[in-house]
């Protein structure tokens, strides 16, 4: 995932290949229509350059990117202050939160890692809010 320098780099081919592989076996009961990227301090490129592949090896929309108001809301060990903390800090620009509403039907939601689930969900509710009819989280690592 990294470049031979360290540096923030594309999806490697080889992870790509892997979860195409696990969407392909997931048993949707609606597929999406629209794929949506977190915004990632620490992976933005490849978080970014993934929902975009999948985007177009599912014929999906690229709906765009979340974004941070004032950076990452950093970590938190307190279920309550991590809900706070992203509430405040995440945000859904107005090009997304347009191309969401007119999106008929469930998005694909991307992110790098998923912690305590908390992001994800104030994520989704963010475009449910915006009319998205569902949101379908998928993140390339969990440390639940």
């Amino acid at each position: 995932m990294l470049a031979d320098d360290g540096e923030d780099a594309p999806i490697a081919d080889d992870v790509f290949d892997a979860v195409v592989k696990v969407l392909a076996a997931w048993k949707w009961k609606a597929r999406p229509v629209g794929v949506v990227s977190m915004p990632s301090e620490r992976w933005p490129h490849l978080i970014e350059s993934l929902a975009k592949r999948l985007s177009q090896v599912g014929r999906l929309a690229y709906l765009g990117q979340l974004r941070y108001q004032s950076g990452s809301p950093g970590r938190q060990f307190n279920s309550a202050k991590r809900v706070e903390a992203v509430s405040r800090a995440l945000v859904l620009p107005d090009e997304l939160a347009a191309s969401v509403a007119e999106a008929a039907g469930p998005l694909l939601l991307v992110d790098d890692r998923v912690d305590s689930g908390w992001t994800m969900t104030i994520a989704a509710s963010l475009l449910r809010q915006a009319g998205a009819q569902a949101v379908l989280p998928l993140a390339l690592a969990t440390t639940m």
